[in-house]
């Protein structure tokens, strides 16, 4: 050391510069920091404006960018109560429409000169999130250096701005979300609460100095006390489940005054400061106080009484350790005292408050229960669920995360053999112990880990070098350069290195195709369906998008006014793409209903479900679904999975509506379907249209195997998981004989039967098809290879083995052994809009007792997509039937959005086809009619019954020879006979069907 010191003698020049670096290099560094962090989070900003308009990433973004509207539409105020949103009663913002809202309203009030844009207040929000998760390193820094020096305070800001965790996550640009707030107003909040505890140790103030009115003696502790609970007052005007922090302040609270008096000191002046802190978060949250009730989501008396609990805590345990000291009690029966107190009060609550105790117990246990099994519903929330693989905390920190727990376990170790061990370390291990569970818990909660990781961390880097005295003052040896470089590999390299960085992360940032999907299936939705008010009226919109309502429990609509159903994670989308009232929002307000309406496994109890909803002048009147809601392939965002969780009709799961079977030859996981699943409105809605779809002698075969322990079914040794016949009869007497096999199951491919819905009709869509979506392609790649599917390129009618080298809207399907398609060719749009109507009465007259089947072929012009609605009914002895058609063929251009209805965009390229099987003089003849039905028939505007008379197409002779009916009738689909390809209900195929292909084939479209 000392030829270090004499070579810095002999040069002070470089002895200058290496004090100037001692004293200054944290500043640079942080720049530099800083300077990364916000350029990673922000550099895909360009991503997020798509053809003139700005979108988010995720869901809660959307509404939180309507809030922050209103702010700007009615600044200063926030949205007290919304009816823009779950249909029929509206809700209150909660905790959408605080202070997070409040200050970027004011942002984009002052960037767009007082009267900004929607555009402007988007391009506000889309960077808001990364600027204010760059800010989170500075309160970490300011943190680190209290605990272990500027060398710790910068290791706390290097942790904080290389990890890749669900802090950066939550900062990137784009994702306008409360959540990232969470964090920076959490840690700055602590940082307060660790300066008002480090100023009360150090005046130790007493009850006294107050009746004496020391001011001078109190005002550092008063005052810094003041400033933490108006922090922790911000993090609660921010998001009012804030109370997190309150009962980790409890905690510290209740165990530090104890542990202090026990080791022989007192715990007023720590008390004091909890008391103040306490009394001002009451006074800061009763100023904003929006109901009287006990809720976490709101603000409500639990804010307040919960800070007031713990205030008036830490004065009765003050007074307390005077007493017994005053009376020479023991110490140690100290905490005796103060935990037969908390039971006695577990107990009054559990007999005079039930209720509220198993509130407090629940909340607890969902929030930090750790191990604690979450609700079905939970689970169907993304940022709700447990982490289920702690493995992936190593790759968010690195090896961070362990010598956090180093510097946890020295605190504590500190803790135990200095009396005088500061207040403000302790609770570095209390608000991390607390973090550590949380995250656990809900991974939601992984928003704050890395602050506690950062900042204890960086204690230990502090201690280490402080331990190795590296100082230029002295010279530098070796050991002491290899020390820091090997610490700064240790801390750095693992966030670097190990995938995935937050370089990595960073580039990912993109508003999804989700958004995109949506985006523009509500945006025709918005074109062409009328506004609010106006349904069925024509009149201009009732209701006020950015008005002021007062907060009420059931919104009353008015006439015109309609819901919009879908699952709950598109409400947010619906209100503020589709300017509409969704049923159902990500607050999870009408997820029953909506389960309840998605999964009905017939079109009545569909019909009942919105009918409950329906108010006299407003009622549910579209539905919105894209692929996701009836993919069960939830490794590839597939959304199935959720609706049976909230289902409150029935007893039922997931494995009611699909299994899984396991290819041999990939290993791949291909989910098959039941008929319960195709029996649900959703995928007779999205899938099929409304139309009935029956099934096809196809048959899904699979064995039983051991893997690993446990029985999976895998497909066959032979390879052939489908297998062909020539009639259902067949089929199905394979399936009778083979009970590890089913009639259909894949693809659009039902076992039995579905029939057609009534009062439901495609209307629109977007044009961006599912086909645009990665995670569908691989969906649909999984299922076709697991199942031996190979491709048929467009144009090429040989199949090809694994053919995957063009993208699959270039590809259609078919069977290995078989060129015939078994799976959809049609290109799905992405996000389909379907109309609740009366539906339009046909009465005809056709063969007695006899199965007639109306059909009409459909066209989406955004999609160009085509499809046939088939409907059947059965004539009565005279040969009469009636039919509710959803889909109208004719008087488009008389009803659209003037007169308050839909533009529609699906249309009819046919008349309604009718066909069925007769006998005319002992012989079996084919029957065919057509008409048309109008628009204003469907809408209910004219409740006048088409009439269509079928003819027989083959006119018997006397002789018994028979002819061709000259008269033709108008085109329809290739297959008008729901049976006629694959022999009837019963599986047979016979002679009257037959006649039945022959009389299709009479009245046969051109393709």
């Amino acid at each position: 050391m000392s030829q270090s010191r004499g070579y810095l003698d002999e040069n002070p020049q470089l002895e200058s510069a290496l004090d100037w670096v001692q004293q200054w290099y944290h500043i640079p560094t942080l720049v530099v920091l800083l300077g990364f962090m916000l350029w990673n989070r922000v550099r895909n900003y360009s991503n997020f404006f798509v053809d003139g308009e700005v979108l988010f990433s995720g869901q809660d973004p959307w509404y939180h960018f309507r809030s922050t509207m209103y702010v700007v539409e009615n600044w200063p105020a926030t949205m007290p109560f919304d009816p823009w949103t779950y249909f029929p009663y509206g809700t209150a913002s909660g905790q959408f429409g605080t202070l997070f809202d409040q200050v970027f309203g004011t942002i984009a009030l002052i960037v767009g000169l007082g009267s900004p844009t929607e555009q402007t207040v988007g391009a506000v929000a889309i960077v808001a999130p990364a600027v204010i998760g760059t800010l989170g390193a500075i309160p970490t820094y300011f943190i680190g250096r209290r605990l272990g020096g500027r060398i710790g305070g910068v290791t706390a800001a290097v942790v904080i701005a290389l990890s890749a965790g669900t802090f950066l996550q939550r900062s990137l640009v784009g994702t306008y979300d409360h959540q990232v707030a969470e964090g920076l107003l959490q840690v700055t909040a602590v940082m307060a609460v660790m300066v008002a505890l480090s100023v009360a140790e150090r005046d130790k103030p007493v009850y006294e100095q107050f009746l004496e009115r020391d001011v001078p003696a109190l005002r550092d502790t008063v005052g810094y006390s003041l400033m933490a609970g108006f922090a922790i007052a911000l993090y609660l005007w921010t998001w009012p489940p804030a109370v997190l922090l309150l009962g980790i302040l409890g905690v510290f609270f209740l165990l530090w005054l104890t542990i202090e008096f026990a080791r022989g000191n007192s715990p007023e002046h720590v008390a004091i400061a909890g008391a103040v802190m306490m009394g001002a978060v009451v006074v800061f949250e009763l100023a904003v106080l929006q109901t009287l009730s006990i809720t976490a989501t709101d603000h409500s008396l639990l804010q307040p009484l919960l800070a007031l609990a713990i205030g008036v805590g830490s004065v009765f345990m003050a007074w307390l350790a005077r007493y017994m000291e005053a009376e020479d009690y023991d110490r140690n029966l100290y905490p005796v005292t103060i935990g037969g107190i908390i039971v006695v009060g577990a107990v009054l609550m559990a007999i005079l408050t039930p209720d509220l105790l198993s509130y407090f117990v629940d909340q607890v246990l969902r929030v930090v229960g750790f191990t604690s099994s979450p609700s079905a519903t939970q689970t169907s929330v993304g940022e709700a669920t447990p982490l289920r693989n702690p493995g992936v905390l190593y790759r968010y920190y690195g090896l961070s995360l362990f010598v956090a727990g180093v510097g946890a376990f020295l605190i504590l170790f500190n803790q135990l053999f200095d009396r005088d061990a500061p207040a403000e370390q302790f609770l570095m291990v209390v608000w991390g112990a607390f973090i550590i569970a949380a995250s656990f818990t809900q991974i939601r909660f992984g928003v704050y880990l890395v602050f506690p990781v950062a900042v204890l961390t960086g204690y230990v880097i502090g201690r280490v070098v402080d331990w190795v005295d590296f100082s230029a003052d002295d010279g530098v040896e070796a050991y002491q350069v290899i020390t820091v470089i090997a610490l700064v590999f240790t801390i750095v390299g693992p966030l670097i290195f190990v995938a995935p960085s937050a370089a990595a992360i960073g580039a990912t940032a993109g508003p999804g195709q989700e958004a995109q999907g949506w985006n523009d299936g509500l945006g025709w939705m918005q074109e062409n369906t009328p506004v609010e008010g106006a349904y069925g009226t024509g009149d201009q919109q009732s209701l006020e998008y950015y008005g002021t309502y007062q907060n009420q429990e059931d919104y009353d609509y008015s006439a015109g006014e309609y819901g919009v159903m879908s699952w709950w994670d598109y409400g947010h989308l619906i209100t503020v793409e589709g300017e509409r009232i969704p049923n159902a929002n990500p607050f999870q307000q009408g997820a029953t209903t909506a389960a309840n309406f998605l999964l009905a496994p017939n079109e009545t109890q569909a019909n009942q479900v919105l009918d409950d909803l329906d108010e006299d002048d407003a009622s549910t009147r579209y539905v919105a679904a894209d692929w996701k809601m009836t993919s069960v392939y939830g490794q590839y965002n597939g959304k199935f999975f959720a609706p049976p969780r909230f289902y409150s009709t029935a007893n039922v799961s997931e494995s009611d509506y699909y299994g899984t079977v396991v290819s041999r030859q990939s290993g791949a996981r291909f989910n098959y379907r039941t008929q319960a699943y195709y029996n649900t409105t959703v995928v007779r809605l999205y899938e099929f249209h409304g139309s009935a779809v029956t099934p096809q002698p196809v048959v899904l075969d699979w064995e039983i195997a051991t893997q690993n322990g446990r029985q999976v079914r895998v497909t066959p040794s032979d390879g052939r998981a489908i297998k062909q016949f020539n009639t259902l009869e067949q089929a199905r007497t394979y399936v009778a004989n083979d009970t590890t096999s089913q009639v259909g199951g894949f693809g659009t491919i039902p076992a039995e039967r579905v029939p057609a819905m009534e009062h439901y009709r495609y209307v629109g869509s977007s044009e961006r098809t599912a086909y645009e979506s990665t995670n569908y392609n691989r969906g649909t790649l999984v299922e076709a290879q697991s199942i031996g599917v190979r491709f048929r390129p467009a144009g090429n009618e040989s199949c090809m083995a694994n053919e995957t080298s063009l993208p699959l809207e270039q590809q259609n399907f078919c069977m290995s052994d078989s060129a015939a398609d078994i799976m959809s060719t049609n290109t799905p749009a992405w996000t389909k809009i379907f109309e609740r109507v009366p539906g339009a009465t046909v009465e005809g007259t056709g063969p007695a007792n006899s199965t007639v089947t109306a059909s009409v072929r459909m066209r989406n012009a955004q999609t160009n997509e085509t499809f046939v609605y088939r409907q059947q009914a059965q004539t009565d002895e005279n040969g009469n039937f009636e039919m509710t058609l959803p889909y109208s063929t004719t008087g488009y251009d008389q009803w659209g959005t003037d007169e308050g209805y839909t533009n529609v965009s699906v249309r009819a390229e046919t008349q309604y086809q009718f066909t069925a099987t007769g006998t005319q003089d002992g012989s079996l003849v084919p029957f065919a009619g057509t008409t048309d039905v109008s628009e204003g028939q469907v809408i209910g505007e004219n409740e006048t019954a088409s009439t269509v008379e079928m003819e027989p197409l083959i006119q018997t002779q006397p002789d018994g020879d028979s002819q061709t009916n000259e008269t033709q009738t108008n085109d329809t689909s290739t297959n008008t006979a729901d049976d006629s390809s694959s022999g009837t209900s019963d599986g047979s195929t016979n002679t009257t069907e037959a006649l039945a292909s022959a009389a299709t084939e009479q009245i046969r479209v051109a393709p």
